[in-house]
């Protein structure tokens, strides 16, 4: 049976070159954190990691000054994403559409929209808190790349006091203002905030993450009893020491952006694509009735996107891209071009 969301982001059975369907950045790892892979020795892995989780929990209070005890360590958002599936009841949660595909597949069927609207909102955000006891939304937002405004989500999650909104910030380092954008630290008791290393530290084979609620129980209930040393030793090494290279994240922020900038400058004239050009992350969107088309025909030249559909609430279909780095621009342009002449050509097809 074919999966209706199709592949995720870097599978590598696309077999490209150059695979812009990952939002893992394309810079990293930094490199503190190969030096922390290389440094461990026999007795680093001979026990149990009985502390991963509290030096996990220290890193993000260094990072984001939230207490420890507001906070559940674990393996990337994922593990949250999935442990709310199984301890909340699918029927009182809403996923705004466009969604990212693990929110779909953990509460199927529980996408929710405003007249079709595809692009999120904060109008989108209050009317789901109105709807459900449960909403779960991406911020910077996975797949568009829009970026809801901070004071906004409070905001809006203050009109619904009953109702729990977890915010998944997995993109938010990759923001001009990672410190301005986020929520955690908020005062609100029913705001959830999902953190992940994996991407913006191009360290997504290792598996670290945090979920914070200033309601401590509240936090507790949603996730349900966790794994007895579920956590990695070796890769809460790694991650704190990627998380440690303040100077390298902003030097490499500042690439990415620029990347970001000539990609939605080299798809702007694209046939048959519909660019919804953002500054706030490392990918841009568009809207296309031909995603799958134009997705086969750029792996055919060595490049990968991500191409979505109606299983994630987008209509007629769009492509999600990474912005390359600029020593692959040339190979992309080369790419881009020949699609798009392609598709200028009457009646062809890539």
């Amino acid at each position: 049976m074919v999966d209706e969301f199709g592949p995720q982001g870097g599978d590598p059975s696309r077999e490209v070159t150059i695979d812009l369907s990952t939002c893992v950045n394309r810079y990293g790892p930094p490199p503190a954190a190969l030096e922390a892979l290389h440094s461990i020795e026999a007795g680093d892995i001979l026990l149990h990691p009985y502390d991963a989780p509290d030096r996990l929990k220290a890193l993000y209070t260094w990072a984001v000054g939230v207490e420890g005890e507001d906070m559940l360590a674990g393996r990337g958002a994922s593990e949250f994403i999935w442990a709310l599936g199984r301890n909340v009841d699918h029927a009182t949660v809403a996923v705004p559409l466009p969604g990212y595909t693990d929110y779909l597949k953990a509460f199927p069927g529980r996408g929710f929209s405003v007249a079709g609207e595809q692009i999120p909102s904060l109008d989108q955000l209050d009317a789901a808190l109105a709807a459900a006891a449960l909403v779960i939304v991406s911020n910077p937002h996975n797949p568009t790349g829009a970026l809801l405004p901070r004071d906004g989500i409070i905001d809006v999650a203050g009109r619904h006091p009953d109702a729990t909104l977890v915010v998944d910030e997995s993109y938010i380092n990759f923001s001009p203002d990672p410190i301005g954008n986020t929520v955690i630290g908020c005062d609100l008791p029913n705001v959830v905030v999902l953190r992940s290393t994996s991407k913006f530290y191009g360290i997504a084979a290792s598996r670290a993450g945090i979920a914070w609620c200033r309601d401590r129980s509240r936090l507790r209930r949603l996730v349900g009893p966790q794994e007895n040393w579920g956590l990695s030793g070796i890769d809460v090494r790694v991650a704190c020491a990627a998380v440690r290279s303040w100077d390298w994240a902003e030097e490499v922020r500042a690439r990415m952006h620029d990347d970001n900038r000539w990609l939605a400058g080299a798809l702007a004239e694209l046939p048959s694509f519909e660019l919804w050009a953002n500054e706030n992350v490392h990918f841009q969107y568009g809207w296309t009735d031909r995603a799958a088309t134009l997705a086969d025909a750029l792996v055919r030249h060595g490049v990968g996107v991500r191409p979505l559909g109606a299983a994630h609430g987008v209509r007629p279909g769009a492509l999600r891209i990474v912005a390359p780095r600029a020593d692959e621009r040339p190979r992309v342009a080369e790419a881009l071009a020949a699609v798009g002449a392609d598709l200028a050509v009457t009646g062809a097809h890539p």
